[in-house]
């Protein structure tokens, strides 16, 4: 599998990105509109009532009440994310997920315990993928299935990144890309799809 360093300084310099611009993110960054969106993409995802769903890079939980109605008050919803700020906002909205400060690289979970995987708007984010991707295939139960999902199109994520230095270089790999790195972690039927408003990836873990 491909391997490469992480630059621990960027990697300082995005934490303290998300830990500066904590405060009103939701507000800012998600519209009526956006939300309508996506709900609609969130319809695409595989979950049943009383599933375990984990919210890989959850931010301040703005899919936890969507992800709640899927699965109902029998399901367990885990809520991870790196930075503690977002997490304390979070864990005041949705007092019904279990909050899980944490990276992605190295999730404090057994082995097959979630029935699926959320990652919503994050991914560009996490310094080693391929590494995710193995945690993501580690802790599914075998059927279980990982979507990586974004409101926005990947050219325009990638330039919006660009913009910021802390965030500089944080892209979202074309679906082919994508498809690489979850086929190295042993994932299989995989789908993808994109367009200038929406990027849809989704791989199982063989029964």
């Amino acid at each position: 599998m491909e391997t490469f360093m992480v630059d621990e300084e960027h990697c300082a310099a995005r934490r303290h990105f998300f830990e500066d611009h904590a405060e009103g993110w939701e507000d800012r960054n998600y519209s009526p509109e956006k939300l309508r969106r996506l709900e609609s993409l969130l319809a695409r995802v595989d979950l049943d009532r009383g599933m375990t769903v984990l919210d890989a890079g959850c931010g301040q939980g703005v899919l936890l009440p969507f992800l709640r109605r899927r699965v109902g008050g029998e399901g367990r919803l885990i809520a991870l994310d790196a930075s503690a700020a977002m997490l304390r906002c979070a864990a005041q909205r949705h007092p019904d997920a279990w909050i899980l400060h944490a990276g992605v690289e190295a999730i404090p979970l057994l082995d097959g315990y979630v029935d699926a995987v959320i990652c919503f708007s994050a991914f560009p984010h996490f310094s080693d993928k391929e590494a995710t991707a193995c945690e993501f295939y580690r802790l599914l139960k075998p059927g279980g299935a990982a979507y990586v999902l974004h409101i926005d199109g990947r050219e325009k994520l990638n330039d919006l990144h660009d913009q910021h230095h802390a965030v500089c270089g944080d892209h979202l790999p074309c679906p082919h890309g994508m498809k690489k790195i979850f086929s190295q972690a042993g994932f299989s039927k995989m789908r993808a799809d994109e367009s200038a408003e929406h990027y849809y990836f989704a791989a199982c873990k063989q029964e």
